[in-house]
């Protein structure tokens, strides 16, 4: 991971985030980007020749041009300000501050989409309950539209352990958030729990065309739930490997409901999942499992994609 794109707008959530971060994992140098945006339209100079101005009387277009800067430079102050605190939490990372005019979720994701992002961090809520009611949060555009991995960010609950419960089936980005857990540096005595739903999606999973589980399948297996142990165990080798505390946990059920269940009886601080699970067909669109996970979760909730090629 070399590039850190965070969403700030100076709301408890969005400094909950940031705090969040120290819990991640993450490594002691990177390329950081605090992105706030105004979301106000901001009229184009009127003297570029290459602009469509509308034809607005003098005092109107200028009244409305001087409005919406002044909110891109008080988001400009807000992110200048979010990037100190990021750089008095991590001081070897390269933090820049950046305000932009834009929808807020769209700019987030363009942004994360021009500058290659590795990993984008926003705040589980936005700024009022009349946004999350009729418009959607600004935390669901990014995570289900972003080109990289999501980390939605919960207030964490202060205790001296950390506890991660990873979604595991199988898929392509589900073997991505393992490597991204491996590759990272986490805290002495975190622990990692795996866990592995058993539903008919799953256990029919190795009769699709190039999929990950025919990998797990031997011609003597006389039902799915050996190859599924077998799957379970190989996803716990990746992060045992890495030196980490990890323990495997097959359950029945659906996986939305048995994920959240286990992270909130076992009072998780994040959960890891792939943005998109089993039989996908290529299509980039954020999988329901993930969405009902990162929308109704009670920690913080990292929806990890594969890195680009």
């Amino acid at each position: 991971m070399k590039r850190l794109l965070i969403a700030y707008d100076g709301s408890h959530a969005a400094d909950s985030a940031i705090n969040d971060l120290i819990y991640a994992g993450l490594p002691d140098t990177l390329d950081v980007v605090v992105m706030s945006v105004a979301d106000v339209y901001l009229p184009p100079a009127p003297r570029a020749p290459e602009a469509e101005v509308p034809e607005f009387p003098p005092v109107v277009f200028q009244i409305a041009r001087e409005r919406a800067q002044a909110a891109v430079e008080a988001h400009r102050a807000l992110a200048a300000r979010a990037c100190e605190r990021v750089k008095s939490l991590f001081p070897k990372w390269n933090c820049t501050p950046l305000a932009v005019a834009d929808s807020p979720g769209w700019g987030v994701v363009k942004q994360a989409t021009e500058w290659k992002a590795d990993l984008v961090v926003v705040g589980a809520q936005s700024h009022t309950r009349l946004e999350r009611l009729f418009l959607g949060s600004v935390s669901h555009k990014v995570m289900a539209e972003a080109p990289c991995s999501v980390r939605i960010a919960r207030p964490h609950r202060a205790k001296d352990e950390l506890r991660i419960v990873v979604a595991v089936d199988g898929s392509v980005d589900s073997k991505a958030a393992l490597q991204e857990i491996a590759a990272r540096a986490w805290r002495p005595g975190t622990q990692f729990r795996l866990v592995v739903v058993v539903d008919p999606h799953l256990e029919t999973a190795m009769t699709w065309p190039g999929f990950l589980p025919q990998n797990f399948v031997q011609t003597n297996d006389r039902n799915g739930r050996e190859w599924i142990a077998r799957l379970a165990e190989a996803a716990a080798q990746i992060v045992f490997a890495a030196g980490l505390n990890v323990s495997n946990h097959i359950y029945d059920g659906h996986p939305k409901d048995v994920i959240l269940r286990v992270s909130d009886e076992w009072h998780a601080d994040a959960i890891f999942l792939g943005a998109r699970g089993l039989n996908h067909g290529n299509r980039l669109a954020l999988g329901t499992v993930a969405s009902a996970v990162a929308s109704r979760a009670p920690c913080t909730v990292e929806l990890v994609r594969p890195p680009r090629a």
